[in-house]
């Protein structure tokens, strides 16, 4: 039961840690023997006595919050002992096996409109919501035909690069009259290892020193396929001409992108039904938080805030009868940071021939690291509040993220 337990929470991104954490609070429900367990990205170990261990692999992720949300809710069971080891092997096997809640074209619609929402909150101009709508839709058709043939994983971020890129120069940047990065960010959002550096983040800041280097390696070495494919793409264009940003629209239009974000999210990423009002609920507290935190200080340290109240939102609406698990919440909210796209733009600078390379990396860095520190302070203010009062339903003790 750890084992499926654990792969499966690795499997929708879960810190090692706090997957530690879980399997630890679980096995003190249905064992009086001593539990040894040591978790990595991809592989974790249990060993339950003074003999015998067992291996648990997780050689894929999933960005299906319906999943994440299933596998969070059978774990929280167990951690107060209220399922059978057997069935929830059976649950977690199950849940697994899930399959997303809309068809290809669909979910590549959806897409679309998360590309188009994270463009207004990215760089809100009329004349490029075209582009991002349009290229949303090409990357989610790229991404969609991939999804049959995992061997393809690698080079999809490289292909989906060239590709937007290409078809931004020709046809979109000089309508847009803006810059390449800011028209092809949003629609490469899917692609963008946001997550990934914000997880590693915790964990190098938790000590898990094996855990958060590989996992950064690994988000870092996709930054470099996805600005090798930007390369590849203007030098098959032949052509970049630079552009003065137009005029951004009214504030109102965060207000806006926060609705078409949580339904573009809700559906690519197959949310739980009836969670739709939650989604816009979550991420509007982040990325309004987010917006109000750039008055005070830096832009790049305004993703604290934002975490930093998000995740006590997640876990105390968790307890309301109609909200899906905080793991969902806080997860889609997580995406409407961005961390990633910071990351993508500092290392594709470069390459278009942008200024101030190195100041804009220190800049990710400091996006990210303040991200990561706003889910630890955020899920400490949680605790220190919430001590002694009855856990809420659907979250565990250990902050899913």
């Amino acid at each position: 039961m750890l084992r499926e337990i654990g792969s499966a929470l690795l499997e929708v991104h879960q810190p090692t840690m706090l997957v530690s954490a879980r399997l630890q609070e679980i096995a003190a429900r249905y064992t009086a023997e001593p539990v040894q367990v040591v978790v990595l990205p991809t592989v974790l170990f249990v060993q339950v006595g003074a003999v015998g261990y067992e291996v648990g692999r997780s050689a894929s992720t999933s960005l299906q919050l319906d999943l994440a949300g299933r596998v969070d809710d059978i774990a929280g069971r167990a951690a107060v002992g209220a399922i059978g080891p057997a069935d929830a092997v059976r649950e977690i096997r199950r849940a697994r096996t899930l399959k997303a809640r809309f068809g290809p074209i669909t979910t590549t619609v959806g897409y679309a409109l998360a590309s188009l929402g994270f463009g207004m909150l990215v760089h809100p101009t009329w004349a490029a919501l075209p582009g991002y709508l349009a290229l949303g839709l090409v990357v989610g058709a790229i991404v969609q035909i991939g999804r049959p043939f995992p061997a393809l994983n690698p080079v999809l971020p490289t292909v989906a690069a060239m590709v937007v890129t290409i078809l931004a120069t020709w046809f979109v940047t000089d309508t847009a009259h803006d810059g390449l990065l800011r028209v092809i960010t949003p629609a490469l959002v899917a692609l963008l290892p946001g997550i990934s550096l914000t997880v590693s983040a915790m964990e190098l800041a938790s000590s898990q020193v094996i855990s958060g280097a590989s996992r950064l390696v690994a988000a870092l070495a996709q930054l470099a396929l996805l600005v090798f494919g930007v390369a590849q793409g203007l030098h098959f264009a032949h052509r970049l001409h630079p552009q003065s940003p137009p005029a951004l629209m009214g504030e109102w239009s965060l207000y806006v992108a926060v609705v078409v974000v949580a339904v573009g999210l809700y559906v690519y990423l197959s949310a739980p039904p009836a969670s739709l009002l939650w989604l816009i609920a979550a991420i509007g507290v982040a990325v309004i938080a987010q917006a109000l935190a750039a008055n005070v200080m830096p832009a790049s340290h305004t993703g604290f805030v934002g975490a930093v109240l998000e995740v006590p939102f997640a876990m105390w609406a968790a307890r309301i009868k109609t909200s899906p698990p905080a793991i969902v919440m806080m997860l889609a909210a997580f995406w409407a940071l961005v961390p990633g796209a910071l990351s993508f733009e500092s290392a594709a600078e470069a390459v278009t021939g942008g200024p101030g390379s190195l100041a804009a990396l220190a800049v990710t860095g400091s996006a990210v690291l303040s991200i990561a520190l706003g889910i630890l302070v955020g899920w400490s203010i949680f605790q220190t509040i919430d001590k002694g009062r009855a856990r809420p339903r659907n979250v565990p003790e250990a902050v899913s993220v």
